[in-house]
């Protein structure tokens, strides 16, 4: 198995760790795919990973159906090793291509430079979590109720997400959140709201929390970018090892059954 399709299979663990307690969760998952649908209208919500799966085809064809069945739009990514010969089947099921996430990893021998000193602190108990779910909201202009019941549900001491949160001279300013697997960490929901942007707290959070990790034995970090994101990520020493497919099936569709 080559690496990207190893990531992914960490991917489709991670996803599901982080969806399991939403409202109204239905998970269909085998080692390569998954399909996780909630209570909420949104895509964002609804997410479907497709790898290099022998039933690929398949799984996709069912996972649409179950969408639509719940009358639900979905954000669907796909493997490069499959995203070609599942195009025209996606396509005729009513998905659209979005464009394409940056599957990046971050090596054992890749030295990260230090961000500016920052106070870190690990979300648990309402409090914190409730600040966490505060910057995601305003990162992402996510409604607050929805990252209230699909997100906050996943952060605590042994759901295999972990979020931390940096506080800088203006109070908290930026979330992320990691899971690892053995010796390997995925890097999901870097959120920092539009007025802490630009200020270093950014790689200040994921330097410190990349060094913390790799002193526990994790010795290799991963995650899909947004363009947005990817020049942090690279100057931190991150490389893009594949590109994967970014499709969503709209209300619309869902709505046309």
């Amino acid at each position: 198995m080559d690496e990207t399709e190893e990531l992914i299979r960490l991917c489709v663990r991670a996803l599901v760790a982080q969806m399991i307690a939403a409202p109204g969760i239905e998970l269909h998952v085998t080692r390569s795919c998954v399909l996780g649908l909630t209570d909420e209208p949104l895509a964002d919500h609804n997410r479907l990973i497709l790898g290099a799966d022998p039933d690929v085809e398949g799984f996709l064809v069912r996972s649409v159906a179950r969408a639509k069945e719940r009358n639900r739009p979905l954000t669907a990514i796909m493997s490069p090793h499959v995203a070609q010969s599942l195009a025209p089947v996606a396509t005729g099921l009513g998905l659209a291509a979005v464009g394409t996430a940056p599957l990046m990893v971050l090596r054992p021998d890749v030295a990260v430079q230090p961000g500016r000193p920052t106070k870190i602190v690990r979300a648990l108990g309402p409090e914190l979590v409730g600040i966490a779910g505060d910057l995601i909201a305003a990162a992402f202009d996510e409604p607050r109720d929805v990252v209230a019941r699909c997100l906050e549900v996943s952060i605590t001491e042994t759901s295999g997400v972990a979020t931390y949160i940096a506080w800088g001279d203006e109070g908290p300013m930026c979330t992320v959140s990691v899971t690892p697997t053995g010796d390997t960490a995925g890097i999901t929901l870097m959120a920092t709201p539009p007025e802490h942007q630009r200020k270093g707290m950014g790689r200040a959070l994921l330097s410190q929390i990349i060094d913390d990790y790799r002193r526990r034995g994790v010795v290799r970090f991963h995650l899909g970018a947004t363009e947005a994101g990817r020049p942090l990520y690279a100057s931190l020493g991150f490389e893009q090892i594949a590109e994967l497919s970014a499709w969503v099936l709209p209300a619309s569709s869902v709505e046309r059954g």
